[in-house]
């Protein structure tokens, strides 16, 4: 879904322009979605969540996660804390909600959502994630994978003490989701946009059935990014389509008629 007006928005990048498209698509195999989607060029804001539990409260853990943090974004409520970057309030503010129903309705139990999401301030985005959805970043013909899934194979990569501790480190195995204990670590980086940036949220169900290089094919395939959104779903579900599929593209233009505000004149009218 795309955004609205809202109250207390973040004002929106000055340099760049912004614009992006979202598809999603419920495989070849299922007959639930469970994703969830959000992307709002005027408020810079881009979010892709997977949600996971039984008799679809999946779908329910995604949904709400969504609406929690878009209402956050555009109301300024709650505020951040004091150096916390507002996507990453959101994050835990949609954590607590999601949490919160699962302990009232049984059949909600255990239930969450994976998030990743780009938040545009000035000539910074904001790349904030919990779990195993992720983010790209197609840069001069290359692809850059911008977030590291908060899986069990990658913490035994990183703690080699604990290999096996936890079970078979499976690819689909994460260590992390929103929503699933009282409080959680979202993981925040940023980066500086460039001219014709193309950013990629995707669901893994894109990226565990199509491999890096083939999304880099149809990234680069010159098509539009509808086209290309729509090949990037076509791939995956050509590949077995074993899981829901949710992209996200955001391309970044630098806007011709911006200038900055200290490049103006400081002039007194006098009457």
């Amino acid at each position: 879904m795309s955004g609205d007006n809202g109250v207390g928005r973040v004002i929106p990048v000055e340099r760049f322009l912004l614009r992006a498209v979202g598809r999603t698509d419920v495989g070849a195999q299922r007959t639930q979605n469970e994703d969830a989607m959000y992307y709002d060029d005027f408020l810079g804001v881009y979010i892709v969540c997977d949600g996971m539990g039984g008799h679809a409260s999946g779908q329910v853990a995604s949904d709400i996660a969504i609406r929690t943090m878009v209402h956050s974004l555009k109301t300024g409520d709650p505020l951040p804390a004091p150096g916390q970057d507002p996507l990453v309030a959101a994050m835990k503010v949609a954590n607590a909600a999601v949490y919160q129903r699962s302990q009232m309705d049984h059949a909600c139990h255990g239930m969450g959502t994976t998030a990743v999401g780009l938040r545009f301030e000035e000539n910074i985005v904001h790349i904030c994630h919990c779990g195993d959805s992720r983010a790209y970043l197609l840069r001069h013909g290359q692809l850059q994978q911008i977030t590291r899934d908060h899986s069990l194979r990658n913490l035994y990569q990183d703690r080699p003490d604990l290999i096996g501790t936890l079970g078979p480190a499976t690819s689909n195995v994460i260590i992390r989701a929103v929503g699933l204990d009282a409080s959680v670590e979202i993981e925040h980086n940023t980066i500086a946009p460039e001219h014709n940036d193309v950013f990629l949220l995707c669901c893994d169900g894109l990226s565990d059935l199509v491999d890096d290089w083939m999304i880099r094919e149809i990234m680069t395939s010159g098509d539009s990014l509808d086209i290309v959104a729509e090949n990037l779903i076509r791939a995956a579900n050509n590949n077995g389509g074993t899981d829901n599929i949710t992209v996200v593209l955001t391309q970044t233009f630098v806007d011709p008629l911006w200038v900055p505000a200290n490049a103006y004149p400081q002039q007194i009218q006098r009457y």
